[in-house]
This record gives structure tokens, C-alpha cells and sequence, in this order.
């Protein structure tokens, strides 16, 4: 069967392999990896074209690499645009970081798409793509795979109500889109079908208790931390939907004063350029100074080492998370996960996270929780790999991912 898979998105310009991260363009890359392995399908990855991406890609056999290189022209408009529309704070001014790059990338796609035809095409979660189907005149079958809820309307009406079906990481992206509410337009739930996310269990595992000691040591070396010093770890945007800044007001409350807290991530994914949040957080670490650390960007495939570390890991997110990656992740290498129950979250970690209620008891309740975890570390800790390796893991991901479009 082949299989087209679209990869643009305007935040940034994610390949695929995830040279840069991203978690859409490292769900892709999992695909190609097990399809590497098992050959079940014919892939063709249309991705932005990165030097990084093109030298990981030649690893892979059984798919086929469409490389769209944006001209720089193109990157410093993108570069331009995007420092006005920062400031206008009304405006999320991230998912217009490559508004132009992904311009090109559609017209791009669309001429090719007028002389080729797939089995299946995959519009990967970015709303506007659908103009590459509308430009092209597209008659074939085309699913919407949706890691996000749609926000905006592109004006291609007959190419969602035309689409073959629509594929959602939760039950609650499902639901959402179902809404008359929704900007695309209501979708019959008959259209939908739920494909939960994975993760490579192979890279996020629990480590030996030698090696795990070892890479600790190292980390509390590098980072200055005290040898007795508990680790709270935050990995991931520093950006307002990720509840850093109630984190660090649920620090304030909690009774032990012997930990650090590791934030680990960057206001944007391999960027530390800073903004106004950036600005908010550095005000309230210093009422908690010196327990704080920034790593700053870390590399996707070390993220392992730190949860391994980590005595405990707290994501509050604070928006309608559609899925949660990051707190399988973490579980998936036995650290204990504070988290929010919101948008998807629940349906991913129910049972094997302490998932708190969004109230106005949030701070509170987190403190109590971080207390209770650091003090009682062997009932938490392993507590959510077997979930984990059963329900997420990637080595089963493209059977099922095949089977949703079949």
C-alpha cells in the first residue's frame, strides 16, 4: 500500500526524521522506524528539508523522501514576520513562526500531488494543509490524523467534508471535533476513529540501578546539585499551557527544603530565545532560589537520563492537552508523575499518574502531592511502566495506525 504522509506545520518547520523535535514529527519518525523493520507499507514522507534530517533519513529503507527546501528569501520573511506579530500580545505568535515556509510548502506539495497519486494520504494535524488538497484538486482517499483540536477555518469546506476519515489521539479531540462548535465544521463521529500516540519503549525505559546511578551522579555533577538533594524534574515549553509558573508557586508550599528543581526545555523547542512568560518565571525562581536549575534545550534522545533520575516529575498542564506524550515519557521510565486532568491526559495516565483536578485548590493539592511523593518514593516509583509498554509503545503503533485506515 503506499502511503503519502503531509508533515508541514508554521510553528517552526519540523522535519521528519525530528532532527529538531517536535512531537508530531517524532510520532511520524516512529512509523518509518517500525515500517523500516517490518515493510508493511510503501511510505512517502513529504517533509521541510533539514541537513540533519536528510543524513538520519538515509537509515531508513521502505520509505521515500520528498524534501521541500524553503528558499531564504522565504525564512527571513518568516523571520520578520514573526517579530512583529510577537508583539502583539493578543495574538499566539508561535504558531506563526513560519507562516510563509509553510506557504511554500503547500504549493509546493500541490504540484506534486497534481501528477501523483497515493493509496492513502495522511494530512498530518495541520489545518491549512488542506489547501494542498484543494489546490491540487486531490481525488483520492485523504485522512486527517488530528494531535491537536482544530482552532481555525481555512475555507476549504469540501475538502473536510469530502475527507475519508479522521484519525484523533484521544477520546477528546474526538468529541471536540464533533461539536458544531468545531472550526472545520461538525464531524460525524461514524468519520472518526481514536489512534492513540506512542513512544519508543526501546529509548524510554527504567536504566539498572547501576547505570541509573551512574547518570544521576553525572547530572548532579554538571548541574551543581547537592548529593542529597531530591530531584523535581519539568520537562517542556516554557510557555503558559504548560503550568510552569504553578509549579513553582506549589514549591513555595511544600515542607522539605533538600531538592532541586530541573527545568528542562526552552521557550521554544531548540531556542532560548526569551519572551514575556520567560520574564514571569524568572520572577518567581527567585523566591525559591537556589533550588532551581535551567538546562535550557536538551536533546529528545536524552530525555531518558533525566526522568530516570528524576524522584519525581510534575506536568501541570493548564490547557486542554489533547494527548500527553511527555507524561508517558517520564512513566515509562518508572519517575513518579504529578499531572492536570485535562483534555486527553486522563486517557493516557489515569491509574498510573496522580492526575489533580484544574481548581482553584491546584497549588495546594500539588505541594501536598510533591511532599507525598519525594517522602514515599518506592510505592511511586515503576508504578506506570507496565501500562506504558502495553498501551504506548511504538512496536505495535503502525499495525494500528494501518488498521485505522483499512
Amino acid at each position: 500500500m503506499k502511503i503519502g504522509i503531509l508533515t508541514a506545520d508554521s510553528n517552526g518547520c519540523f522535519p521528519v526524521p525530528a532532527s529538531k523535535g517536535g512531537a508530531v514529527s517524532t510520532l511520524i519518525e516512529s512509523l518509518i522506524r517500525e515500517n523500516s523493520e517490518k515493510g508493511l507499507a510503501e511510505l512517502t514522507i513529504f517533509s521541510y528539508y533539514d541537513e540533519k534530517a536528510y543524513k538520519k533519513s538515509k537509515k531508513y529503507s521502505n520509505v521515500n523522501f520528498i524534501w521541500v527546501k524553503v528558499p531564504k528569501y522565504i525564512k527571513k520573511l518568516d523571520s520578520l514576520f514573526y517579530k512583529i506579530i510577537k508583539k502583539k500580545s493578543a495574538v499566539k505568535a508561535i504558531s506563526y513562526k513560519s507562516i510563509f515556509s509553510l506557504i511554500y510548502y503547500i504549493k509546493y506539495v500541490s504540484k506534486y500531488l497534481k501528477k501523483n497519486r497515493f493509496d492513502k494520504l495522511i494530512l498530518e494535524n495541520n489545518i491549512p494543509i488542506a489547501w494542498i488538497i484543494q489546490l491540487s484538486h486531490y481525488n483520492g482517499q485523504y485522512y486527517y490524523h488530528l494531535h491537536n483540536v482544530p482552532r481555525i477555518n481555512p475555507k476549504c469546506k469540501k475538502v473536510f467534508d469530502k475527507c475519508t476519515g479522521y484519525l484523533c489521539v484521544s477520546k477528546y479531540v474526538a468529541h471536540e471535533i464533533e461539536s458544531t462548535n468545531n472550526p472545520i465544521g461538525s464531524v460525524a463521529m461514524k468519520r472518526v476513529k481514536v489512534v492513540y500516540n506512542a513512544i519508543d519503549t526501546g529509548l524510554f525505559r527504567p536504566y539498572s540501578l547501576a547505570h541509573k546511578s551512574k547518570i544521576r551522579q553525572e547530572i548532579k555533577k554538571q548541574y551543581h546539585i547537592n548529593q542529597d538533594d531530591k530531584i523535581v524534574l519539568f520537562t517542556g515549553r516554557i510557555s503558559k499551557e504548560k503550568g510552569l509558573d504553578v509549579l513553582l508557586d506549589a514549591l513555595k508550599e511544600i515542607r522539605s527544603n533538600k531538592y532541586k528543581l530541573l527545568i528542562v526545555g526552552s521557550v521554544m523547542h531548540g531556542s532560548n530565545n526569551k519572551d514575556e512568560y520567560f520574564t514571569l518565571i524568572n520572577k518567581k525562581v527567585k523566591s525559591i532560589l537556589p533550588n532551581v536549575v535551567f538546562t535550557g534545550y536538551i536533546d529528545h534522545s536524552r530525555l531518558p537520563d533525566f526522568y530516570n533520575v528524576a524522584d519525581v516529575t510534575v506536568l501541570p498542564s493548564m490547557w486542554e492537552e489533547p494527548a500527553g506524550l511527555t507524561m508517558i515519557e517520564a512513566l515509562a521510565c518508572g519517575s513518579p508523575v504529578i499531572t492536570t486532568r485535562t483534555g486527553g491526559i486522563p486517557e493516557y495516565v489515569e491509574g498510573s499518574a496522580i492526575v489533580l483536578n484544574r481548581d482553584s485548590r491546584l497549588i495546594t493539592n500539588l505541594a501536598n502531592q510533591i511532599d507525598n511523593v519525594l517522602n514515599n518514593l518506592r510505592v511511586y516509583r515503576d508504578k506506570g511502566v507496565f501500562q506504558i509498554n502495553n498501551r504506548f509503545s511504538e512496536k505495535n503503533y503502525l499495525e494500528r495506525f494501518l488498521k485505522s485506515i483499512n
